[in-house]
């Protein structure tokens, strides 16, 4: 269940958690981000749900460009940058992920994150 707190919107003023529509799963984590005509970067994934996700990057992103993110176990994942604030950017993914792919991914991801830790 979410909770009241706020978020930042991509007029960067804050927006409540509510008004998302999925359930989002905070997580801090690397990953492999790629868009068209550049290289390969690392990424800070900071949250994720089933249809999109928010990430720092140190690297600038067009946003009129898709993005391709890597994930474990999963082939790169195609989503559209939605908003964007100093080095984050909130992105949606293309096609969203099945409620039991998500889970899965969840639990490697937190079990990747406590390996590393």
């Amino acid at each position: 269940m979410m909770n009241s707190q706020n978020v930042c919107s991509a007029e960067g003023r804050d927006a409540p958690a509510e008004s998302r529509k999925d359930f989002r799963e905070t997580i801090q984590t690397e990953i492999f981000v790629i868009q068209s005509g550049n290289k390969l970067c690392r990424a800070i994934l900071s949250d994720i749900s089933i249809s999109g996700f928010k990430m720092t990057s140190q690297r600038s992103l067009d946003p009129s460009q898709p993005v391709y993110i890597r994930l474990p176990g999963l082939q790169s994942l195609g989503a559209t940058v939605k908003w964007e604030g100093f080095k984050d950017y909130g992105c949606q993914f293309i096609h969203a992920l099945n409620p039991n792919v998500f889970e899965n991914l969840v639990s490697k991801l937190k079990t990747l994150k406590n390996t590393n830790e």
